[in-house]
Order: structure tokens, then sequence, then C-alpha cells
């Protein structure tokens, strides 16, 4: 056990009997595969991994914001199928390095098709 660790375990064991941890109600989410040992610097490389995807999210939020712009410009539903087909296909690629909390939804055509037929109607 390093010395950062024991130092946790004392702090944590200080603030359990002082009463300002009550363990029964601690809420959260466990460390995924807790009980497989962990390379040193792991929690650095998954802070490192987390703030890249963090700003690649930002970038593939303003992607898929230009995309549905264009939805509305298409001319046909043929053009519009493809327009959301390529945003899609955008938005798969951009998640393969976001993890799973910075994910993006893909479009869903079904409702894209239909607000576009609505506007080319009241047109």
């Amino acid at each position: 056990m390093s010395w950062i660790e024991r130092a946790v375990e004392e702090r944590l064991a200080q603030a359990a009997a002082a009463g300002e941890l009550d363990t029964p109600h601690l809420a959260g989410k466990p460390l995924p595969d807790l009980d497989r040992p962990r390379e040193q610097g792991w929690w650095a490389q998954q802070f490192v991994r987390r703030e890249l995807s963090h700003d690649r999210r930002k970038a593939a939020e303003a992607a898929a914001a230009a995309a549905r712009a264009g939805f509305w410009r298409a001319e046909t539903e043929a053009d519009l199928r493809d327009r959301v087909q390529a945003a899609n296909e955008a938005i798969d690629r951009a998640n393969v390095n976001l993890v799973d909390a910075d994910r993006l939804e893909r479009f869903d055509i079904d409702d894209i098709r239909a607000r576009w037929t609505r506007l080319r109607r009241s047109s």
C-alpha cells in the first residue's frame, strides 16, 4: 500500500469514527473491476481520457449542430435521408473516441423526416 493510499484510509477511518461518514448510506458508483490489480498511474490515465473525451464531445456537438442545420435545406426526402445518414455516421465515428457518458445520440430519421415534412408544408 502506498503512502497516499494509507493516508486516505486513515482519513476515512478518522471521519467514520468522528461520525462524519455514515458508511451504511454511502451512495455512488463502485469502481469498475475493483477486484483486479491496477497498474501504477491508472487514475491519471483515466482522468486524461475523460478530459480528452469532454473536448472531443464539444467538437462533435458542434459538428452535429451544423449537420442538423443542414437538414432543413434538403431539397428532397432522399437528400434529407442522405444528410441524416452522413451525420449519424459522423456521430458513430466520434463516439468511438468518447467515454460512455459523453457519447452522442444518433439522429432519429423518422422524427427529422416528420419535422422536415411539416416545415415544407407550412412554407
